[in-house]
């Protein structure tokens, strides 16, 4: 147990980092940097020594709808890229709480199993997202006026069948510990 409760600390920080690190590279890679081929590039030459390269890419369908968007003068990083970001910060906090309760020693309980099952959701929500966003934006613009050169796009792609599947491997990951919680409580009653 003292190992979970360790290693839950060190995973605890390295979701910190890694939900920084995505943000930051996003926030600074829609503020500095340019779009070409329907995605935000960004590079910096570190003085010579190296060079880091930054993008935010939409995927397939997204990726003609970042540049229909474009084209028709508007900021896809901001319609687009700041919903796209929303899932996995979801995912970053449900994460964080589950490795948390972990830490306390807390390892099968309701909290952990609602935690698991509240990542699956966030996936089943993302195929939905991934589906619907690129129609009610395209929707929105041309009924507000704004534009009619977005077109309305639906694609159901391999991204939308990973999100499924992971959204699967979770929900089941979190019955399991559903049941487990249930043979611990058992098995303390009959003790």
């Amino acid at each position: 147990m003292d190992r979970i409760i360790s290693l839950s600390k060190w995973i605890k920080l390295l979701i910190v980092f890694l939900a920084l690190l995505q943000v930051s590279s996003y926030c600074g890679t829609m503020v500095f940097g340019k779009f070409q081929a329907g995605e935000y590039v960004l590079t910096i030459d570190w003085w010579g020594w190296f060079s880091s390269y930054l993008a935010v890419d939409f995927t397939t369908p997204w990726q003609a709808l970042a540049q229909s968007l474009y084209d028709a003068g508007l900021h896809p990083g901001l319609i687009l890229g700041s919903v796209e970001i929303l899932p996995y910060l979801f995912i970053y906090y449900f994460l964080y709480h589950l490795f948390g309760l972990y830490q306390q020693g807390q390892v099968f309980t309701q909290s952990n199993f609602r935690c698991l099952s509240n990542i699956a959701v966030v996936f089943l929500v993302w195929i939905l997202l991934s589906l619907f966003y690129p129609m009610i934006i395209a929707s929105t613009l041309h009924f507000s006026g704004t534009t009619s050169a977005v077109p309305v796009y639906f694609s159901l792609g391999s991204q939308e069948l990973k999100y499924a599947l992971l959204g699967m491997v979770f929900y089941c990951v979190a019955w399991v510990m559903k049941h487990a919680t249930e043979l611990q409580e058992e098995a303390e009653l009959t003790i």
